[in-house]
């Protein structure tokens, strides 16, 4: 009786799609052409606005020295004529087609090439037309600066704007997913739970399960991927993501053998180790065959320039105004115990599996001193509840090894931590800040944050986390809970993040260490070590 209900409801909901399924395609369609047309525009007035105000700084403003005869007409032409003309390179480039728009770092080194092909036809321009114009080489510099800064910035708030309508629907293609396993679902979470995806999944499609079968929240079975052209033109689907391992092999190659001839939707196929990956992956071609390139880091290119950028500059500003802090917490210390080490350090896992020492205060005496009802047990107690012992980690940051942003930091030596999920995450540098020091801005699951962070990376989502910890700073506490553990005993938190010494990954760290013992941390001294066994690890 349930089945009967079930398919009685899903016959309802595919009645009700195929009447809206042609108006949804057509309006996604027409907001597309709407942006596009909007984004040719200000493109070509951005470039024409930046060689105005190039020959405005060079030539006509007299900020800068400019003796040779010139024509305003002729350097009125060119600007004008170039406008059309980079607008076609833009093209040329890929900056108009929809996968190169609305996400990723590769639509702004697209605009960087593009400009620069523009002032490569300025300057054969110039040189044909060298007996009636003579054109100032400063300005094609400044030109091309300032279209790129101009075009980049455009593209830009234009990414912003797309962003805020597909928070009302634009933009948004309606997916279907063929294969409902782990990796299909993966994928539809994903989708659903970020708000710019422009991916709205409305059902699966599948071999081995009914119709009407729920398989994520709201999201069902639609039927089987034999209907899959007549479903996706009743629903108006955009986007089929077909999941090859979740489908029968006949399905996939009746799928393929079909992709040749005219449909209403785009065709995709989703690598089959989508929830085991988050490193990079490049498609290469060797002699016309098709190959993923599956890279070490997850952040690479241009990308990992303006994280480096970012860790390096911040970290400095962060060091410089925060010594004196450090300065005074180290004094504090060693006077509330002469004999303990005013650091300690931790044997860490970083990116790539090297390990590495990772420093913070020592705040392992806590235990004693709250004992003995010790006056100065107050500031370990501070240190720890306001973070103030993980300062010394910007040093981590400096020195190349740790992240200011990035998944929290794993510790060698403990059994609470699946080695899978670590191996996974070191795609990318820890992080000295993170998700899980703002959890009222992300979900109570901090396993799932951090794969959305390493998966998900941008520049803007690092600022983001930034700024999400700078305002709530002087709200950040330290889980209370976690403290009467560490007085009883001084047990290791199931929250520290570290990885049992007889897994196969730390197997594997161990035997890189002995193989490259400048990437251990042997050099450390014996108080260091004998501090280790007694912290509380990354917190």
């Amino acid at each position: 009786m349930g089945q009967i209900q079930s398919a009685q409801g899903l016959d309802l909901f595919m009645s009700r799609s195929s009447r809206n399924g042609a108006g949804m395609t057509s309006d996604y369609s027409r907001q597309w052409l709407i942006f596009l047309i909007g984004l040719l525009v200000f493109d070509a007035l951005a470039v024409m606005a930046s060689l105005v105000l190039a020959f405005t700084i060079r030539i006509s403003s007299g900020l800068l020295t400019y003796s040779a005869p010139h024509q305003v007409e002729a350097y009125l032409v060119l600007i004008l004529i170039s406008g059309p003309i980079w607008v076609v390179l833009f093209a040329a480039n890929g900056l108009y087609r929809r996968d190169n728009l609305l996400g990723g770092s590769m639509e702004y080194q697209l605009t960087v090439k593009a400009c620069t092909a523009g002032i490569v036809v300025l300057i054969i321009m110039s040189f044909l037309s060298r007996e009636l114009v003579v054109v100032s080489r400063v300005w094609l510099l400044l030109a091309w600066a300032f279209s790129v800064v101009m075009v980049v910035l455009e593209r830009f708030l234009a990414r912003r704007l797309a962003y805020m309508l597909r928070g009302r629907g634009w933009f948004t293609a309606n997916v279907l997913i063929v294969g409902a396993n782990d990796q299909g679902i993966a994928m539809a979470e994903q989708w659903r739970n970020s708000s710019t995806s422009g991916m709205r999944v409305i059902g699966f499609v599948d071999d081995f399960k009914p119709a009407g079968t729920v398989v994520l929240h709201d999201l069902k079975v639609l039927g089987r991927p034999t209907a899959l052209a007549q479903l996706a033109e009743q629903m108006g689907v955009q986007e089929v993501v077909v999941v090859p391992n979740a489908v029968a092999w006949e399905t996939f190659e009746e799928i393929i053998a079909q992709a040749s001839t005219p449909k209403s939707y785009r065709l995709r196929i989703s690598p089959g180790f989508y929830e085991l990956l988050n490193t990079g992956v490049e498609v290469t071609n060797q002699t016309f065959v098709p190959l993923f390139t599956i890279n070490e880091a997850r952040i690479v290119g241009v990308d990992a320039a303006l994280k480096t950028a970012l860790d390096y500059g911040l970290g400095s500003l962060l060091f410089m105004v925060t010594w004196p802090i450090m300065a005074a917490v180290a004094i504090a210390l060693k006077l509330s115990n002469w004999y303990e080490p005013i650091l300690t350090s931790h044997h860490t896992v970083g990116q790539g599996g090297v390990v590495f020492p990772m420093l913070k205060f020592n705040t392992s005496p806590i235990a004693a001193k709250l004992n003995h009802q010790n006056a100065l047990a107050w500031l370990h107690r501070v240190l720890y509840l306001m973070g103030l012992d993980k300062l010394p980690q910007i040093f981590n940051v400096l020195l190349g090894q740790m992240s200011l942003v990035g998944p929290r930091p794993r510790v060698v030596g403990s059994p609470t931590v699946d080695p899978r999920k670590v191996n996974s995450l070191q795609a990318v540098k820890p992080g000295m800040f993170g998700p899980w020091l703002v959890e009222e801005c992300w979900s109570s699951n901090e396993s799932r944050d951090e794969f959305y962070y390493v998966r998900n990376w941008t520049i803007w989502l690092d600022l983001q986390i930034l700024a999400q910890v700078a305002l709530s700073l002087l709200r950040i506490r330290r889980k209370v809970r976690a403290i009467p553990a560490r007085l009883r005993g001084g047990e290791r938190l199931a929250s520290t993040g570290t990885l049992p010494l007889n897994s196969p990954a730390m197997q594997n760290i161990a035997a890189a260490s002995v193989a490259s013992p400048e990437r251990n941390s042997q050099s450390l001294s014996p108080s260091w070590h004998s501090s280790y066994k007694h912290s509380d690890g990354a917190r």
